[in-house]
């Protein structure tokens, strides 16, 4: 019960990020409610696939490319542009503490001086941080390589 109630919260929070978004990027006031399902969707499955110890790459992948399907599907059903509901919905999962983490080791080492352990602490942090960014890259783009395709894939 703990576990679902984690993940509702992260899904509420998320939802705030994504109205907060949504406002910048000047998305019509009808369509913010499109943008906070595709986010819950997404980050729920996230954080579902990280409960089952999926890895934090894998689950991000797969929850970017579910709710950017997703996001295509109400983008085409509103006549929006499918960037339009897809990025503020899920910009809420960029890697920001693994990279800050990746930035501190990477002072500390200029301050305290080259120190193999905090080399490997901050490798592992920017390693992570470029695996999360790579897979949300591929996860947003699927769609668009399925759906909007010039020519035939075959």
């Amino acid at each position: 019960m703990d576990v679902v109630i984690g993940i509702a919260e992260k899904i509420v929070l998320s939802c705030i990020i994504t109205i907060g978004w949504c406002l910048m990027f000047t998305l019509p006031k009808p369509y913010i409610r499109h943008a906070m399902l595709v986010t819950a969707v997404g980050v729920g499955i996230k954080y579902s696939m990280l409960n089952a110890e999926i890895h934090l790459a894998v689950s991000t992948f797969f929850g970017a490319m579910v709710g950017s399907f997703l996001g295509v599907y109400f983008a085409q059903q509103c006549k929006l542009p499918p960037k339009a509901l897809i990025v503020p919905s899920l910009i809420c999962m960029m890697p920001g503490i693994t990279a800050y983490k990746a930035m501190v080791s990477m002072v500390q080492i200029g301050y305290f001086g080259f120190s193999m352990d905090l080399f490997v602490l901050m490798m592992s942090y920017f390693f992570d941080a470029i695996f999360v960014i790579s897979a949300l890259v591929l996860g947003l783009s699927i769609p668009g390589i399925l759906f909007y395709r010039r020519k035939p894939i075959v």
